[in-house]
């Protein structure tokens, strides 16, 4: 998020309430107490408080209005999205499964997801190069 950015649940303004998932899914980023004051109060949230909140990852120091933000927001997330594709998307699958599955499904969920990629081309690349793991 830039740094004058904000974030806002205006749906009370608007005589709704989020659909589509979005108040199940703040109550679970934010907690339900949290999650009450941002919809019942339709406050904004500057970036410091949505980090805070656990709404926003990082604050980028830069404004929105500025042409370098879309480059700093690549910066930030150039790290995590780096190497092999399939890798990553089972990496976001296993996350994914264990947040929202019970545990029992989100462990059988991540042994299939595994045997996706064990002895894939990324995995055996990784084996020929013999890195150090430290």
């Amino acid at each position: 998020m830039t740094s004058d950015g904000v974030i806002q649940f205006v749906h009370k303004h608007m005589g709704l309430v989020p659909g589509w998932g979005g108040a199940a899914r703040l109550v679970r980023i934010v907690g339900s107490q949290n999650a009450l004051k941002l919809l019942s109060g339709a406050k904004k949230v500057d970036p410091d408080f949505g980090k805070q909140m656990g709404l926003v990852d990082e604050v980028l120091h830069c404004s929105s209005g500025e042409g370098n933000a879309l480059a700093h927001a690549e910066q930030w997330l150039s790290p995590f999205i780096k190497g092999p594709a399939p890798v990553i998307q089972a990496v976001k699958r296993v996350v994914v499964s264990g947040r929202e599955l019970p545990l029992d499904e989100a462990l059988q969920a991540e042994r299939s997801v595994f045997g996706t990629v064990w002895g894939g081309p990324a995995n055996l690349e990784a084996l020929a190069l013999k890195p150090k793991h430290k």
